[in-house]
């Protein structure tokens, strides 16, 4: 049940609520807020999807202000009598939606809005003139527009249901998307009855805004605003539904469309996830897979004709830049071009979106769906053992005569389709939530080339974009290379501290720790490339506690041989961006739109390794009226342990979020870096 004095609380996370982006108009407005008061932010309205009989309830609860101003009216009768058992057949449709049964709630929603055209009916056989005077009354206006507000609520609850009706018939299967009726037939009437209910709704939503609250008995003003503000924001949802389901169709795509699946192993961390050692590609009709094949990123590796330098860290552990290390840019957009682009050259089509996901999103998966036998290989997957027993037999036991290690990938993909089709329905509203945790956490990236597409996913923080703050920002992005399959025995922490000088200037010094624990399975050294990213334009003033190691540019000039390489343009402007600090050779460069420190950091089992950066930031914090941060999350990382400090001299009306500290002339900020996190504060501009 929603609660009362926050309609929007249902409908947000189990966790800090973080917006990603705030302008200097929106922190203005801000100032009116009482320090701690969470905000939100409009394109992270929706961060968790309930299940849709939760929206019809909020809507069923904005009819009950129609009780509320009925009772305080004396119109007529007739016009009460219809009007109060509209309101029954909705309440009945409320408790039908609550035990699921919709076409019951259909049956009653159809009475409800019988009752309400009764009811307007009523009011016009009042005769013209008792009409025309009655319409000229506050009293009469109000009572108009609720009986209007009242009819198109209960067209939209009939439309909702409709909806509901037909998308519930969307199953997946080893075959991709299918319902008895057609996919894509199913889909448009289904969005037909989304826009019709959005259309009621925000019809609605205007008519009670008519109603004055002068109108009411006082002791149900307070209520009919609660009820009206959840109105409002069951609009406001049913829209970002409508967006959602917009999207999902452009996604899936009417007629042809090819999909290449980049399944990243975050035990060998990389920029967008992980390592890139599978890779899926499917192609689809109509939401439906007519070819697909997952198999080893080596055997395609193997078709590249071109031999191109590989970015400079590459140097000691490749000769050679392909598909399996194309995910090196820290923007999934920017990755996913290169990873698109390598699938062109080796294998002579180019994918119409791409996606990355990370063994985590299958293990969150198999906790709703519970293990899946498999007789072929003579096991059954658990949550418990999926990454174990795959990487087993994709890496060392598979059938060396076949040689195709990644088969067993490929064979577990339709027993786990088929599983989550036959999901019932407490499960698939678990399942969705799981999807939509590992969507925020990063476990999953989407690049579509439609560029309406991805501007949706842009949107809504599903493309791995990193992010402009127009102030502070850090993101710490890692690189295994050469280091084994060990990132997910690694701890991290890091603390920053920023500290304003005496002119307004501000340095941070950042601390950053590595400790690997020991894994006797993989007893081997965490070799890490490390980014720090930063507000662009900040200048590195120390660096210490790297591993040393040369700075080799994206040009193979180190190897012996480096006549043949061809040079990638995108490598090559990153290099001509970079200098290299000759005391610590952490190398500053420019990228997405922020400066970089870069540097090595080897840690063996059972140690662990701390470095510290120390850089000027590229503002004043003198005339600042307010100031932020935005922590950024790497895909598929471990989570960080973050402790952030802002020693600061300035009074503080307003911060975000609430369990920001703000006491003894500075800010405190510790918390897990699970997704991305945004800290904000407003000056005092009154203070002298």
């Amino acid at each position: 049940m929603l609660q009362k004095n926050n309609p929007t609380e249902d409908f947000r996370p189990k966790r800090a609520y973080q917006p990603i982006v705030l302008d200097l108009s929106e922190f203005e407005l801000k100032q009116k807020l009482k320090p701690g008061q969470p905000m939100l932010k409009n394109n992270f309205k929706l961060r968790e999807i309930r299940t849709f009989a939760m929206i019809l309830i909020v809507i069923i609860f904005g009819f009950q202000a129609a009780k509320i101003i009925a009772s305080g009216l004396s119109t007529k009768a007739t016009v009460l009598g219809t009007t109060n058992e509209a309101l029954s057949h909705l309440k009945e449709a409320q408790n039908l939606v609550q035990q699921k049964d919709f076409l019951g709630a259909e049956q009653q929603f159809i009475f409800a809005q019988q009752n309400f055209i009764e009811a307007q009916k009523n009011i016009s056989d009042l005769g013209a003139a008792v009409s025309s005077l009655l319409k000229l009354t506050p009293q009469g206006n109000s009572a108009s527009q609720l009986l209007k507000a009242g009819q198109q609520l209960s067209e939209a609850g009939i439309d909702l249901d409709n909806f509901y009706v037909l998308s519930s018939q969307i199953k997946v299967s080893p075959a991709g998307f299918e319902t008895p009726d057609g996919f894509y037939e199913t889909m448009n009437a289904a969005k037909k009855y989304l826009d019709n209910a959005n259309t009621n709704l925000v019809a609605a939503d205007q008519n009670l805004s008519s109603v004055s609250q002068n109108d009411l008995p006082a002791n149900y003003k307070d209520q009919f605003s609660n009820y009206k503000e959840q109105l409002n924001f069951a609009s406001n949802a049913a829209t970002q539904l409508t967006e959602l389901f917009t999207l999902f169709q452009q996604f899936v795509g009417p007629g042809q469309k090819s999909f290449l699946v980049l399944f990243e192993n975050n035990n060998e961390l990389r920029p967008t996830g992980g390592f890139i050692g599978t890779y899926g590609y499917f192609k689809t009709i109509d939401g439906k897979i007519v070819s697909q094949k997952i198999s080893s990123i080596y055997d395609i590796d193997g078709q590249l004709k071109e031999r191109i330098a590989p970015p400079g860290p590459f140097h000691d552990a490749t000769q050679a830049w392909a598909l399996r290390d194309s995910n090196w840019f820290v923007d999934f957009k920017q990755s996913a071009i290169k990873a698109s682009s390598f699938y062109e050259k080796e294998a002579g089509e180019t994918p119409d979106a791409v996606i990355a996901v990370t063994p985590d999103m299958f293990v969150d998966l198999l906790k709703i769906t519970g293990p899946i036998d498999f007789p072929k290989y003579n096991l059954t997957l658990t949550a418990e053992n999926f990454r174990d027993v795959i990487q087993l037999n994709t890496s060392i036991l598979y059938d060396k005569t076949t040689n195709n290690p990644k088969q067993m990938l490929a064979d577990f993909a339709p027993l786990l389709l088929q599983k989550l089709g036959a999901a019932n329905d407490t499960s698939k509203t678990a399942l969705l939530t799981t999807l939509f945790t590992n969507i925020f956490e990063k476990n999953i990236l989407f690049y579509d080339r439609n560029p309406t597409v991805q501007a949706q996913f842009e949107k809504y923080n599903w493309a791995g974009l990193i992010a402009q703050n127009d102030a502070d920002y850090l993101a710490i992005y890692n690189a295994n290379i050469g280091g084994k399959k060990t990132d997910l025995d690694v701890s991290q922490s890091a603390n920053l501290k920023s500290e304003v000088q005496p002119d307004g200037s501000i340095i941070n010094t950042l601390t950053y720790t590595r400790e690997h624990q020991i894994n006797l399975n993989q007893p081997d050294k965490n070799i890490d490339y490390v980014r720090f990213l930063v507000p662009v334009g900040s200048k590195l003033i120390s660096a210490q506690g790297f591993t040393p190691k040369p700075h080799y540019l994206a040009n193979g000039s180190a190897n012996p041989d480096p006549t043949n390489y061809k040079l990638d343009p995108d490598l090559m402007a990153i290099d001509d961006s970079s200098t290299v600090d000759q005391n610590s050779l952490t190398v500053t460069s420019v990228e997405a739109g922020k400066t970089s420190f870069g540097n090595w950091i080897e840690v063996d089992p059972g140690q662990k390794t701390t470095v510290t950066v120390k850089y000027l930031l590229p503002f004043n914090y003198g005339n600042m009226k307010h100031f932020s941060i935005l922590f950024q999350k790497q895909p598929g990382n471990n989570p960080i342990s973050l402790d952030y400090i802002l020693s600061q001299p300035k009074k503080i009306a307003w911060y975000t979020p609430n369990n920001l500290g703000a006491d003894n002339g500075q800010i405190n900020f510790s918390q897990d870096l699970t997704e991305d996190t945004f800290l904000g504060i407003v000056f005092d501009d009154k203070q002298k």
